[in-house]
C-alpha cells in the first residue's frame, strides 16, 4: 500500500508579482492538514503582502 503524505504550503506574493512558497508542515491525512490550514489562516498577516494563501496538497503530486 502506498503511503500518502499531505503538506500544508504557504504561498505569498508582493504587489509586483514576485511570489514565494514554503512548506509549513507534513500530515498523515487530509483532514488534519485542513484543520491546521484553518488555524494558520486565522493568524493575522505580517508583512506587506498582496496575497497570502495556504493550501493542502499531496507531497509529490503535480497540480493544475
Amino acid at each position: 500500500m502506498t503511503h500518502i503524505i499531505w503538506a500544508l504550503v504557504l504561498n505569498v506574493c508582493f504587489a509586483d508579482g514576485q511570489c514565494f512558497k514554503q512548506t509549513i508542515q507534513w500530515f498523515e491525512n487530509e483532514p488534519e492538514c485542513l484543520e491546521f490550514k484553518a488555524i494558520h489562516e486565522s493568524i493575522p498577516q505580517d508583512g506587506n503582502w498582496k496575497s497570502v494563501k495556504y493550501t493542502c496538497g499531496i507531497v509529490g503530486a503535480i497540480g493544475t
